[in-house]
């Protein structure tokens, strides 16, 4: 069987990049397969439009500081992630706000600032391991609650020096300084190495930069509650390739894996970072969301948004488990 034609990786625009990721690994993968013929249909059952999508105030902090909001959210999308920590942190006694991991850790982090105040980059390039226990409400005698808790630590200490040497200290510098361009912002984001969702597949290097693109779209809901739009250019972001879109697509017959990676999945194996399966799992579900998206002629994320809502509100895709793969990316 012929390899496919590889086209050369987009340099000049973020996007894509991403977008080229998908496509090549998806039109390469052999674990994870598309079925292409259904695509049509599948986008005929969609809605016209994707649900509201909300900084809600129970769940997040709010200001009319625009530092402090700036602050709250590149500090809480340092650490939004853990899906696939999140089943042994609960058996090892974490308690769920809202059976919700990102609500917890949102939740958290707000009452941080409600009750103590605005963490500074500062303070924050000093984070430790026991002060993300105690922020995140884990227990540091727990092995994997520390071990989440301390990729935390270095997300944030990472973050805290950034703006601390580049930014003069102050967050919302470092959302200026994108100038309404939310490829610019993204750029500033993976220059970090722990929003460098970036990953060798067979020889090529190929970048999702789910974390990054979440973050431009939460800055963008947030400052939407002061009736302030960062961006314009919104319509550039991708889906936030993770683990819930794959499985909603799995069990909805439009992506089929191999025996071997259907068993693993399913007995509930981590499935390795940056391993061919986990790779093709994340790409093959962006490349259905470009798909859908120019069939409905909808924005990627927008897409990406109703899928994601299908995961956590549909009874049909709580039956079985989505891959877990312990990651910072998501």
């Amino acid at each position: 069987m012929a390899m496919p034609q590889i086209q050369d990786k987009p340099e000049d625009n973020i996007f894509d990049a991403v977008r080229w990721s998908y496509e090549t690994v998806a039109a390469m993968a052999k674990h994870v397969k598309i079925c292409e013929d259904k695509i049509a249909d599948y986008a005929a059952s969609f809605p016209e439009m994707s649900p509201e999508n909300v900084f809600d105030a129970e769940h997040h902090y709010e200001s009319e500081d625009p530092e402090k909001l700036a602050a709250y959210v590149l500090i809480l999308d340092s650490i939004n992630f853990g899906s696939g920590y999140e089943p042994m942190l609960v058996e090892q006694g974490w308690t769920l706000i809202d059976e919700s991991l990102y609500f917890t850790l949102s939740t958290r982090l707000k009452q941080y600032f409600d009750y103590v105040g605005i963490m500074t980059a500062t303070q924050l390039s000093q984070m430790t391991t026991e002060d993300c226990c105690e922020l995140l409400g884990l227990n540091v005698k727990m092995k994997d609650h520390k071990e989440f808790a301390g990729q935390c630590a270095l997300s944030m200490r990472e973050l805290g020096h950034v703006i601390m040497e580049e930014y003069e200290g102050s967050f919302l510098k470092f959302v200026e300084r994108a100038n309404g361009s939310v490829e610019k912002l993204v750029r500033q984001m993976v220059s970090m190495h722990h929003f460098s969702d970036i990953h060798d597949y067979k020889g090529l290097m190929v970048p999702f930069y789910k974390r990054a693109q979440i973050t431009a779209a939460d800055l963008q809901l947030a400052f939407a509650r002061r009736g302030i739009t960062l961006f314009e250019d919104m319509e550039q972001l991708t889906m936030f390739p993770d683990n819930a879109v794959p499985h909603v697509l799995r069990v909805d017959g439009i992506l089929e894996y191999s025996d071997d990676l259907a068993a693993r999945i399913d007995r509930g194996d981590i499935i390795e970072s940056g391993s061919e399966e986990e790779i093709e799992l994340r790409a093959c579900a962006g490349q259905v969301v470009e798909l859908l998206a120019k069939h409905l002629d909808m924005r990627s994320m927008d897409v990406d948004h109703i899928l994601w809502h299908r995961s956590v509100e549909g009874e049909l895709y709580l039956k079985s488990q989505p891959h877990r793969t312990l990651s910072r990316f998501y």
